[in-house]
């Protein structure tokens, strides 16, 4: 279980959700297309510096995200787990700006700053799985905070959360399910002047394997 992959698959996964569309998150969908030549990497068309998420990337199937293929959102570079050969369309987002986020937003934030969501992995609790202790099995909680100065979005927002984790529960590469486990009240978001209120939605990452190297 890698923290880091997990926090960035889950980010891309709701950037792709559309949640909050692109015209709210500051982005551009764009299209990359072109020929493969057994190439191991690729860096993608249009501003690759300011790359936000990975819609697909289709080299006659679609490649999974983390078995066929990882991202380096820095340098906008894609490398393949197996070099790739044939026509391409990738499709992705790139803006100067987010407003999904895997960390929480600062309280100097003006109120054009939101909509704006948080998601983080904030605990993990371990115990061995069965005799010698060479494996041991993992949960981990996953908390998404929605942050708005209108009500009746947040709760559009979570719904549309909640909607999407469900239908894709068993849909990742980095951990095997996720489980929603709560949702927290509608509460004043602390040191921002009774603007903006906000509503947590948490979940679960469920009987992670992993073993002693």
């Amino acid at each position: 279980m890698n923290i880091s992959q997990t926090k960035q698959e889950l980010i891309n996964f709701l950037r792709n959700q559309d949640v909050l569309t692109t015209t709210v998150r500051g982005v551009t969908t764009y299209s990359d297309t072109g020929t493969f030549d057994s190439d191991e990497t690729h860096t993608v068309a249009n501003s690759p510096t300011n790359l936000k998420n990975i819609r697909s990337v289709t080299r006659g199937t679609v490649l999974v995200y983390g078995k066929d293929y990882t991202i380096n959102f820095v340098t906008g570079v894609i490398s393949f787990t197996t070099a790739q050969t044939g026509a391409y369309t990738i499709s992705y987002d790139s803006g100067s700006r987010d407003s999904i986020y895997p960390d929480f937003p600062r309280d100097d934030l003006d109120i054009s700053s939101y909509p704006r969501i948080a998601i983080d992995v904030i605990n993990g609790t371990s115990d061995v799985f069965g005799i010698g202790g060479s494996q041991f099995i993992s949960n981990f909680s996953v908390t998404i905070v929605v942050y708005d100065d209108n009500q009746n979005d947040i709760e559009s927002y979570i719904d549309l959360i909640r909607t999407d984790f469900v239908n894709n529960a068993s849909n990742f590469y980095y951990f095997n399910f996720i489980k929603p486990i709560g949702t927290g009240p509608m509460i004043s978001s602390p040191d921002r002047s009774n603007e903006i209120m906000q509503r947590n939605i948490d979940y679960q990452i469920i009987m992670e394997v992993e073993t002693k190297s």
